[in-house]
């Protein structure tokens, strides 16, 4: 009977993908203007592959004209990446499934997965979204929740099923890299980005896992294709009818969207706005209303969830009400870097205070550790970036063994790539903000929270574009020095 259920999962998953595919094929063949493009990719109704056909590197003339037709080798190209991509990703689900229920496990990594599932089971069944007890009402945004309630009441409650919705998604997430990379570049550094993205070891694992990092990367390729249409040289004037103000709207809600799936996005309007500023080629004037609009657009978003949490607490709460614990976690005396949540229960103080008390009680904590111990906090900083930069598994249970060598293969690759990629592309301004800007953030970000690996996954989406293009500078000098050569003779 399982075996039976899991090929249904597996046959109505690969249906989905399949539709998913021939959209896409279908669609990157059809000449589409670039605003049309992002207007669609933020609606959600399919993703495009924004191929023009130029080969020259020119980042404020990605809005410009229409797409071209894709040439038939491209065509194909992309396809049989995206298709490879998927089946990786359902071949690393089938076995993490197998090794799970050997050991008599529900998931890979336990915690956070279980939270999640629990939500999503209660959104599907119609009950409350809260999770423990005393109840907690806003402890997690509803972006991962509400695709898990989706997959259960489509496939029914099956993780295994989940899984294969995650491994589609994965499979979109490396689509949507190749639709960023050519808006910023060219075909070619496309091309290779989906195909590092396709095959990269530990994406591939992740993406499978019931946990947010591969929907909220999915949602931050999103925010980073509307932000990149925003890098035009199309006149502003009243001949354009305002596009770029409606296209920074459209960016600002792609940022709500991408926030109620992970709540440390909430600060990138305020990285992109800063990228708006310094490298956008409008009147400064003009710059400044494309940042309000951003803004707008992301706090519009972000209205409805912070009117039901303040129905449920009585405080108008955009984000959620585990930062407090989240900072604390990081910032406490027996903190390590590494996540250890486990003072939650021993200490027992939702029992005591309401969520939104709670959540100011273990902030005030962390704010007052960090101000009695500078030096062990800045010592705990270095530590989680270290944490967060690891190009092996940190993970209590993964790390070791054949795998961190391999990983340890793969990211000295990587990162020299993105090295050589940074300094082809030192010219191009907001492409190269756009890119490692999110990187940067969270970097940022886990250092004062916890640092881990996982963290960083998400963003290396837009950085393998980076290193795509660092293959594609080997690739042209490689054949021009053999050109050379071969003169020479």
């Amino acid at each position: 009977m399982r075996r039976s259920r899991k090929k249904n999962s597996v046959f109505a998953a690969w249906r989905t993908a399949h539709g998913v595919g021939l959209l896409l094929f279908e669609r990157y063949r059809v000449s589409q203007s670039r605003e049309t493009v992002v207007a669609d990719v933020v609606s959600a109704r399919y993703v495009p592959f924004a191929f023009s056909g130029r080969r020259t590197f020119r980042p404020h003339r990605v809005t410009q004209e229409r797409s071209a037709m894709l040439s038939s080798r491209q065509s194909y190209f992309f396809l049989a990446l995206l298709i490879l991509a998927l089946c990786i990703r359902i071949a690393a689900a089938i076995a993490i499934d197998r090794h799970v229920t050997a050991e008599g496990r529900q998931f890979l990594i336990e915690g956070d997965a279980n939270g999640y599932w629990e939500l999503g089971q209660k959104i599907a069944a119609g009950q409350e979204y809260s999770i423990y007890t005393p109840p907690r009402r806003v402890l997690r945004t509803p972006g991962f929740p509400l695709l898990l309630a989706a997959s259960i009441r489509l496939f029914g409650n099956s993780i295994f099923a989940a899984s294969l919705v995650m491994a589609v998604v994965g499979a979109a997430c490396c689509g949507l890299t190749a639709v960023l990379a050519r808006q910023l570049t060219d075909n070619r550094t496309a091309l290779w980005a989906l195909a590092l993205v396709a095959i990269s070891p530990i994406q591939v694992g992740s993406n499978v896992q019931i946990l947010s990092e591969t929907w909220f990367s999915f949602w931050l390729l999103l925010s980073l294709v509307a932000a990149a249409a925003l890098f035009s040289d199309r006149p502003t004037g009243s001949g354009s009818g305002g596009r770029d103000l409606r296209q920074s709207l459209i960016s600002g809600i792609a940022t709500g969207l991408t926030v109620l799936v992970r709540p440390g996005w909430i600060l990138w309007p305020w990285l992109s706005s800063l990228i708006v500023l310094t490298c956008g080629r409008q009147a400064f004037a003009r710059r400044l209303l494309m940042c309000g609009l951003i803004f707008a657009g992301c706090y519009l978003a972000l209205l409805p969830w912070a009117w039901r949490n303040h129905t449920v607490t009585g405080h108008w709460i955009f984000t959620s009400l585990w930062s407090g614990p989240s900072l604390y976690d990081g910032l406490h005396p027996g903190a390590t870097g590494a996540s250890d949540m486990t003072f939650v229960d021993q200490e027992s103080v939702y029992t005591t205070m309401s969520e939104f008390d709670a959540n100011a009680h273990y902030k005030q904590r962390a704010l007052e550790f960090a101000a009695a111990n500078p030096v062990r906090t800045a010592a705990l900083a270095f530590h989680k970036a270290a944490r967060y930069l690891s190009p092996t598994l940190n993970a209590s249970g993964f790390s070791g063994g054949l795998s961190s060598v391999f990983c340890l293969l793969w990211y000295a690759g990587f990162w020299g790539l993105v090295a050589i990629g940074s300094l082809d592309l030192r010219k191009s301004r907001a492409a190269l903000m756009l890119l490692t800007g999110p990187f940067l953030q969270f970097l940022l970000v886990h250092m004062v929270f916890v640092g881990s690996i996982r963290y960083r996954l998400p963003v290396e989406f837009p950085l393998s574009i980076i290193a795509a293009k660092g293959l594609d500078f080997l690739q042209r000098k490689y054949r021009s020095d053999k050109a050379d050569s071969q003169l020479m003779r």
